[in-house]
């Protein structure tokens, strides 16, 4: 897997399943000193919560006391809380493959658009992917620099979603200790993947601490139309068909959209975001603004299960809210650890 910083090569991974990481819930087991019994650490659960009124306006003025958090049904006892005036790290991960090449231009401003729009203390990192995953600016909160990297961006090749989500999350933001969010945009179809899957990224987004929020933007038409008319999509070059039916290639079917599609909202669903769809250019200034006025809505939760079994299986968690009439939305739970050897 290749992850670039402005054309040089930054990192060299093994193989996803050769590599360890601390998911929610992870044991830490010290040295058993003589004569002492074993103490067993268990990470803090973290969860990204946004708490809503019944009409879907977003309330930003609640404490700790407000919320209640339960495990498997079992209450737990909050210990860590953030509201939703401190910073926010955003990596925001731009697809740049070749469908994407007609509506760069256009994309580049509005998500400098959506940049500006965040809380001048909030930091970005700007991604992108195509047959490479490019990490162009890494966090900060200049907003020029920002921009730079977003307008360094440039169209072609395939998409290797599966694995810029992996990288974004494992790579980019799992060391970020404060409140985390992944924004990406995308049509979903991935064509140039060889060292993560969809499986792989999905189980990802169930243990990690960042919120990812997807826009789904439909390149269905633009592929199409570049292959019938000749030129460069998915990165394959496509000579002009006059009269022939169109021959098929690889990440231009409705069927792989529709999974690209369902593929984004479950990246979404198991991390506690949202996903949303741009269909046309016009809806990305209102989508992207969506997700600012969301980000700056978003408390984090944290508390230790008082569940000490490593069994591996999955906790659901729900958290609510004392104040009447007020709904919150979080991740849906995370999979215990698993005791050594198990």
């Amino acid at each position: 897997m290749s992850f670039i910083k402005r054309g040089i090569p930054l990192f060299a991974f093994l193989p996803i399943g050769a590599l360890l990481w601390l998911p929610l819930g992870q044991v830490q087991k010290p040295k058993q000193a003589d004569g002492q019994a074993i103490r067993v650490q268990v990470e803090m659960v973290s969860l990204p919560v946004v708490v809503t009124t019944q009409d879907g306006r977003r309330v930003t003025d609640l404490n700790k006391e407000d919320f209640e958090i339960f495990e498997d049904k079992v209450p737990q006892k909050i210990e860590g809380f953030a509201a939703t005036d401190e910073p926010i790290s955003v990596a925001l991960l731009l697809d740049t493959s070749g469908s994407m090449q007609r509506k760069l231009a256009l994309v580049q401003n509005e998500a400098i658009r959506f940049v500006d729009q965040l809380h001048p203390d909030d930091s970005v990192a700007i991604m992108s992917f195509a047959d490479d995953v490019s990490l162009l600016e890494d966090f900060s909160i200049d907003r020029d620099r920002a921009a730079r990297g977003i307008k360094e961006t440039r169209a072609g090749g395939g998409t290797a979603i599966y694995e810029a989500v992996w990288l974004a999350l494992e790579q980019v933001l799992k060391p970020v200790n404060e409140r985390k969010a992944l924004v990406l945009f995308t049509d979903g179809v991935d064509t140039a993947s060889r060292r993560a899957s969809k499986n792989e990224t999905l189980e990802l987004a169930k243990e990690t601490k960042a919120t990812i929020y997807c826009i789904y933007f439909n390149t269905e038409g633009d592929v199409d139309s570049m292959q019938r008319g000749g030129g460069r999509g998915r990165g394959i070059l496509f000579p002009p068909v006059i009269t022939a039916p169109r021959i098929p290639v690889p990440g231009s079917s409705s069927a792989e959209y529709m999974e690209a599609r369902s593929y984004l909202s479950k990246l979404s669903e198991y991390s506690g975001g949202m996903n949303y769809d741009a269909l046309k250019t016009d809806d990305l200034e209102t989508v992207f603004a969506q997700i600012a006025r969301e980000l700056a809505s978003q408390y984090s939760i944290g508390y230790y299960s008082t569940n000490t079994k490593h069994d591996g299986k999955f906790r659901n968690v729900q958290v609510k809210v004392s104040r009447p009439g007020l709904v919150a939305r979080t991740k849906k739970g995370y999979y215990a650890p698993k005791a050594a050897g198990g």
